[in-house]
């Protein structure tokens, strides 16, 4: 697909330079943020949910037409497979219950399972070696905008987010290779298990002076729907693994043919165990991202994700009656919602864009900021479009400015004046 440049805040169409300004300036307001979905994870081999249902259609045919013939899914119905995972999860349990036969759902539920994880899998060179994260060429985009997000915050200002509805593991391995601490909630070594109250903490280097006091140490990551190394202990405790012996436990799980080999990975909303584990690790997550929204001096960026999660997209929403919230979202099928006359399809099919998507940019709100479309928006964009961080900040600047001139003053030398006899000179 061919792009050509397209940005538009409010009702008012910016050009490249405008956006780049407008950019450069939220990216340096006190809160700032990012909000990335499956589309930002296809450059390192991950893949949408449309792309796992395309996948699983044409590998487990015999699995589509089970739940089909279970009434899962209407004829034609193409699912929310997270969704579609919680159905048959919820089928499952009621089974159970009554002793139902429960082989056929349980051996699509098998099948979708592995489906969603090989999505998240990623380049497989990461797992076995995580340390090469910096120079891995894929995960280059990722780098970059963790570096440019982190490298852009002012002396004293508070680390940047990360929030995200990938399983996956490219923010952890970026921000570790860059050398940064990735604060997602979990603790411990031996024992790392989730303790929301590390999301309020925060490193700083105590030696830094001047320039040195640019950047934060620290990144904050918040998994909207889990993560494949987020496993629940018999004791119902959420814990991390490290990838190495994640992979081993993963790795089983796709040889295995058996239908309740399941590592256990937290990857939710989901049905089973919710009060007692899930629900309260999605609840503090979804809790810290409202929280966010909330803070004065507020900038969210949004790419990769596809406005299908109602409960995100109301949160985003709602949180516009925040006045110095500004939102940037990246696009790429903004072409095709018919909702900007400037813009053509291209001979593509429209597209009825979700409700709340809808409102948002029918509102034509001064604080969002729309980038399109196609590959003018896609991820490795959003990387590029984040200006390289400044050597000084305009306070430092003002301030070594006046030392100077102080300076100059202090050292010129003092006149005497002729006509005084006091011995006392004036200047």
């Amino acid at each position: 697909m061919t792009s050509t440049f397209f940005a538009i805040r409010g009702s008012r169409p910016l050009s490249e330079e405008e956006f780049a300004s407008h950019l450069a300036l939220t990216i340096r307001l006190e809160n700032v943020g990012v909000l990335i979905g499956a589309g930002a994870s296809k450059c390192v081999g991950g893949l949408t949910m449309d792309d796992v249902w395309s996948r699983l259609e044409a590998d487990a045919a015999d699995a589509v037409k089970t739940l089909r013939e279970q009434k899962f899914l209407k004829d034609g119905e193409k699912p929310n497979v997270e969704h579609l995972l919680d159905r048959l999860e919820i089928a499952c349990l009621d089974g159970e219950r009554v002793g139902a036969d429960l082989a056929p759902i349980k051996r699509v539920r098998h099948a979708l399972r592995k489906a969603v994880l090989q999505a998240a899998m990623l380049q497989a060179e990461l797992w076995e070696h995580p340390s090469r994260a910096l120079v891995h060429e894929k995960l280059s985009h990722h780098v970059r905008m963790v570096s440019r997000l982190v490298g852009n915050r002012q002396p004293g200002q508070s680390a940047p987010w990360v929030f995200t509805t990938n399983y996956d593991l490219a923010i952890e391995w970026s921000a570790e290779a860059l050398g940064l601490h990735c604060v997602n909630g979990f603790s411990g070594l031996h024992d790392r298990s989730f303790r929301p109250s590390s999301f309020d903490l925060g490193l700083r280097n105590v030696q830094a002076r001047g320039e040195a006091r640019f950047g934060t140490y620290n990144l904050y990551l918040g998994k909207l729907h889990g993560s494949v190394s987020w496993v629940t202990s018999p004791e119902g405790v959420v814990c991390e693994m490290p990838c190495g012996p994640m992979k081993g436990k993963i790795d089983a799980f796709f040889d295995s043919d058996e239908p309740d080999d399941w590592p256990g990975l937290m990857i939710f909303p989901g049905a089973t165990k919710f009060v007692q584990t899930t629900g309260f690790v999605y609840g503090e997550i979804i809790r810290r991202f409202t929280e966010f929204l909330s803070r004065p001096n507020t900038c969210l960026l949004v790419n990769g994700y596809g406005f299908a999660d109602d409960h995100i997209n109301r949160l985003i929403v709602s949180a516009l009656q925040n006045p110095t919230l500004q939102l940037i979202i990246y696009l790429p099928e903004v072409h095709r919602l018919g909702l900007y006359p400037t813009l053509t399809s291209g001979g593509e099919s429209a597209i009825a864009p979700n409700e709340q998507l809808r409102r948002l940019l029918l509102a034509q709100l001064p604080q969002v900021a729309v980038r399109g479309f196609g590959p003018g928006s896609f991820f490795d964009t959003l990387a590029s479009d984040l200006p390289e961080p400044a050597l000084l900040d305009d306070t430092s600047e003002r301030a070594r400015s006046i030392e100077q001139l102080l300076k100059r003053a202090t050292s010129l030398p003092i006149r005497k004046d002729p006509d005084d006899q006091s011995g006392n000179g004036s200047g």
